[in-house]
């Protein structure tokens, strides 16, 4: 039995209860028994199988109301942990902030008696969800200097520096495709001819494609800046949908003669036909955390 059909069953069961004591207590009607009740209802949740999905799956709670959306941020929690969003009315969408850790698995808890509806009357429903995310990555594309690749994931900044190569790779904890700041982090060098060595070439109008899940994500390049190895604001969630690509660069900008130095060239390129944001905008809280130490890439 899934989950859907488990509530239908508790609800059900609720009915014929309020049912069975007005037949034995005829004074007391179906709709004073249900007004005394009259707790919010979850009605669905999706997806409702356990399962393999994409790492950018999100958790929709379907309520019979408008719902306190600070309660459903208390009451929802995943193992392992995970930030995320939570937004809407009577459909609650809790959005992971990042794509989930590729071929993981997970499990989604709604904890009973803590989610209320907008007059304070409190959820008995429970939602214990388990499930696995598949292993694809995210695909980025660079058309002015040809490149196309996967963006590699790990689970620190100096361990996605140290694997790279002549790619690219995901600041842990930073964004997802299509939402927030989705920052990578790529290897730029005087001495060696990487390919983001041009990536101080890029100008207004150029762009950079990202793919997941069988959608793509199209970003066109909004400005390019020098910024010092201590300044991680450049990985802080945004409210609009940006993507960060930073690379290690000499004082000018340009690629280091050097190793190791001090300076990141920073590009950053806005979402270019916006799909609808409203309910990440509308969030009623956002819980993030994102490592707050910049990596060494050369």
């Amino acid at each position: 039995m899934n989950v859907t059909e488990a509530r239908g069953v508790r609800v059900l069961a609720s009915l014929v209860v309020v049912c069975l004591l007005s037949l034995l207590f005829p004074t007391i009607t179906c709709d004073a028994v249900l007004g005394a009740r009259n707790s919010p209802n979850l009605m669905e949740v999706m997806p409702d199988e356990d399962g393999v999905y994409g790492r950018d799956v999100v958790i929709a709670l379907s309520f019979d109301r408008p719902m306190d959306l600070e309660s459903i941020t208390r009451a929802a929690r995943f193992e392992p942990p995970v930030a995320f969003a939570v937004s809407g009315e009577s459909e609650c969408l809790v959005v992971p902030v990042n794509l989930l850790a590729p071929q993981a698995q997970y499990t989604f808890h709604l904890q009973p008696g803590v989610a209320r509806d907008l007059q304070g009357r409190v959820c008995d429903e429970w939602v214990e969800l388990s499930f696995s995310t598949r292993g694809d990555g995210v695909i980025m594309e660079i058309p002015a200097f040809s490149f196309s690749g996967e963006v590699i994931e790990s689970t620190d900044p100096q361990g996605v520096a140290s694997i790279i190569g002549f790619g690219v790779g995901h600041y842990p904890g930073a964004g997802r495709p299509g939402r927030g700041n989705y920052v990578v982090m790529a290897h730029a060098s005087g001495q060696i001819d990487f390919p983001f060595n041009r990536l101080f070439d890029l100008v207004a109008g150029d762009e950079i494609k990202l793919s997941y899940g069988g959608r793509d994500y199209e970003y066109h390049w909004s400005e390019g800046l020098v910024v010092g190895d201590t300044e991680l604001w450049i990985v802080d969630p945004t409210a609009s949908a940006i993507v960060t690509i930073f690379v290690c660069c000499a004082e000018n900008g340009r690629p280091s003669p050097t190793f190791h130095p001090p300076y990141r060239y920073t590009v950053r390129a806005s979402l270019h036909g916006v799909p609808d944001m409203g309910h990440f905008q509308r969030a009623h809280r956002l819980r993030s955390y994102v490592p707050r130490k910049m990596s060494h890439v050369r």
